[in-house]
C-alpha cells in the first residue's frame, strides 16, 4: 500500500469528538495532538507487512475479532471517504486482550518465508514498539487511534 501508519493515544473526550469528524478533520486533529505532546507511535510503512506476518493476510482484509489483526489496524473503523485515508480506534477496554495476544507471539516462529532478514528484523522491532505503546496506553487509561495516510 505504501502509506504511512501512525498510532496516537487519546482520552475519552477526544475520542468522542473524533467520532463525529470527517477524514480531513480527523487528520488535522491527530496532527495537532501529536504537536501538542500526545504520545504516538509511528510505524511508517511497515504496518501492512506486520499484519501479514501476524495473520497471514493483507491488512486490506482485517480479521474481525482477531486480536493480532486488531493490534495492527484497530477495532472500530471510522467511516470516512477512502481518499481521506483510513482511521480506526481501539478503545482502552479492548487493549488488554490485544496485549495478551501479542505477548503470546513468538516472533521467531512466525511464517515469514521469503522475507528478507533486514525486513524481518525491522518487523520484530516494530512489533515490540507497538506492544510497548499499547502497554502505555492501557496503563494511562487511553484509547488508541490508528491512521493511515
Amino acid at each position: 500500500m505504501g502509506m504511512l501508519g501512525q498510532y496516537v493515544m487519546v482520552d475519552e473526550d477526544t475520542l468522542e469528538r473524533m467520532m463525529e469528524m470527517d477524514g480531513s478533520e480527523l487528520m488535522n486533529t491527530l496532527e495537532k495532538l501529536i504537536e501538542g505532546g500526545s504520545e504516538y507511535y509511528d510505524i511508517d510503512k511497515l504496518w501492512e507487512e506486520l499484519h501479514l506476518a501476524l495473520t497471514g493476510v493483507s491488512a486490506s482484509e482485517p480479521i474481525e475479532g482477531d486480536p493480532l489483526s486488531e493490534a495492527v489496524v484497530g477495532v472500530h473503523v471510522f467511516e470516512v471517504e477512502e481518499e481521506d485515508g483510513f482511521f480506526a480506534c481501539t478503545e482502552q477496554d479492548e487493549l488488554e486482550d490485544i496485549i495478551a495476544a501479542m505477548q503470546q507471539v513468538d516472533f521467531d516462529q512466525l511464517k515469514t518465508d521469503g522475507v528478507a532478514e533486514e525486513l524481518r528484523a525491522a518487523l520484530k522491532v516494530e512489533f515490540a514498539g507497538l506492544l510497548d505503546f499499547y502497554g502505555k496506553a492501557l496503563a494511562g487509561g487511553k484509547h488508541v487511534i490508528f491512521s493511515v495516510a
